[in-house]
């Protein structure tokens, strides 16, 4: 029978931004992760505070929205959300919203920091993954060839 924490690894495993790490990498990313609940209507952050988490998105609703555009995506249990200012370390760029009981995975930027230094191939991994994520980005909205990620995980 599955236990909660094999979910929680499938669902990592899931995630491009950790595309190409090894079980034993994807086991020390799990041991970072905190669980956090929010209730219907409640505030995970606030655009223009700090940035000192990002999150995965187990189950329940989560609204993005910014003051100026009001409600810009609406999240999927296993999207991560907030890893732009994590990154970073600028200010949130939207608030996120619960829109139901939600449940999340929570990583804290300064236990990110320390595992990444002590496991270097974790940090460029990811790394690797959200420039190539944000190289396909622009390729689309260039309308230009999309950069297949599989290649760089053989």
């Amino acid at each position: 029978m599955p236990t909660e924490n094999d979910n929680i690894s499938a669902i990592l495993q899931k995630l491009p931004v950790f595309t190409g790490l090894t079980a034993d990498e994807y086991n020390h990313i799990q041991k970072i992760c905190l669980p956090a609940r929010f209730d219907d209507g409640e505030t995970l952050f606030v655009e223009g505070e700090n940035s000192p988490c990002m999150y995965v998105l187990l189950s329940g609703d989560v609204q993005l929205r910014t003051h100026n555009q009001g409600p810009i995506h609406a999240l999927n249990p296993g999207e991560l959300f907030g890893e732009i200012g994590f990154i970073s370390q600028q200010n949130r760029t939207a608030t996120a919203i619960a829109r139901a009981p939600t449940l999340l995975l929570q990583i804290n930027y300064e236990v990110f920091q320390n595992l990444v230094l002590r496991e270097p191939r974790i940090s460029f991994t990811i790394m690797r993954n959200i420039i190539m994520n944000l190289s396909n980005h622009i390729a689309r909205m260039n309308e230009g060839d999309v950069i297949d990620l599989s290649y760089f995980h053989k």
